[in-house]
């Protein structure tokens, strides 16, 4: 079974996405995302479930003086606070990422290991792209754009940061759009790609909905987000960079995916996790046991295969269709 898992399983170069030190990076830039939000709008509590809107819930940890809560009904988890004013993070002049985002490298490796894997997914459930319409939402710096154009002639992006739309244009000659997603100039798209950006909105239901008012009749919703029920977020609660309360306001489960879909009348015809658990212990984990490090470094990829394929990864990735 093992042998069989590892011929499907793509191991991924963390060092030619992530910065040296990631984790100690991470925690600058919030700090930095903090003071930011502190010294514009601050913070505003949030008294019921962002997906279902139960006032039930139970609390998992804290970070950052936020306490991360659980729904006991629809089991999505969110912060009982978040920014008032998200702009304070994103618009700040100090906010900056802590991947290698601008780099030649960084974009080509991601273009090329994940970029095209996603153009697989797509194809895999979708058929031919060639004369397909798709739109990625949140495209960032436009390297999965980058990948679909060569096997799409129709393909768009919205980006809310000018600086990653100037790249992505630049990267790719399309059409980039900075308006919001009710006032795009396109519609009808047949496909719609959401990569890390759900769990960044505060209204996931109302946002969906706008999206799916932008897709054709049968058409198709890819999505990755992070997965809260993760074997990485079980090891390192409030340690994992997937927790982050200033800019990831809600983190989904599979059961609250499931509620998103039925609530939204999307039919799910893919659902699968993959993750970066392992690497993510180990950023945790530099200069602490020695022993335990060199065991999760030399069984990395057998271990990641297996919690991939026990749904157990720390990003879920899932594909709707339109009725």
């Amino acid at each position: 079974m093992l042998s069989e898992l590892l011929k499907d399983f793509l191991p991924v170069d963390v060092s030619r996405m992530r910065a040296r030190d990631f984790l100690g990076k991470q925690n600058e830039i919030e700090n930095t995302k903090l003071a930011a939000i502190g010294k514009g709008s601050g913070w505003k509590d949030v008294e019921s479930c962002p997906l279902c809107g139960s006032g039930e819930r139970e609390t998992e940890f804290r970070k950052h003086d936020v306490e991360l809560v659980g729904c006991l009904d629809c089991r999505l988890r969110y912060g009982a606070r978040i920014p008032s004013n998200l702009d304070d993070v994103y618009k700040s002049p100090e906010y900056v990422s802590f991947s290698k985002e601008d780099s030649d490298e960084h974009y080509s490796y991601r273009r090329d290991r994940f970029g095209r894997e996603r153009v697989a997914i797509l194809e895999k459930y979708c058929g031919d792209l060639t004369d397909l319409k798709i739109l990625d939402i949140g495209c960032g710096n436009g390297y999965f754009l980058s990948a679909a154009m060569e096997r799409c002639k129709h393909c768009f992006g919205t980006e809310s940061s000018g600086r990653l739309r100037k790249f992505a244009t630049q990267k790719t000659g399309l059409s980039v759009f900075g308006e919001d997603l009710e006032n795009l100039p396109e519609r009808d798209f047949d496909i719609i790609t959401l990569f890390d950006v759900i769990e960044h909105v505060p209204a996931p239901a109302r946002f969906m909905e706008t999206v799916i008012e932008l897709l054709k009749a049968g058409g198709h919703i890819l999505m990755f987000t992070p997965n809260f029920d993760s074997f990485s977020i079980r090891v390192m609660e409030a340690h994992s960079s997937i927790v982050d309360p200033t800019e990831h306001v809600v983190l989904f489960t599979r059961p609250s995916l499931k509620y998103l879909a039925d609530a939204l009348r999307l039919e799910t015809i893919y659902y699968e996790t993959q993750g970066l658990d392992i690497q993510n212990i180990l950023s945790m984990s530099r200069g602490g046991d020695a022993d335990s490090g060199k065991f999760l470094i030399r069984w990395a990829n057998e271990l990641q295969a297996m919690i991939n394929r026990s749904s157990c990864g720390d990003y879920s990735r899932i594909m709707f269709r339109k009725a």
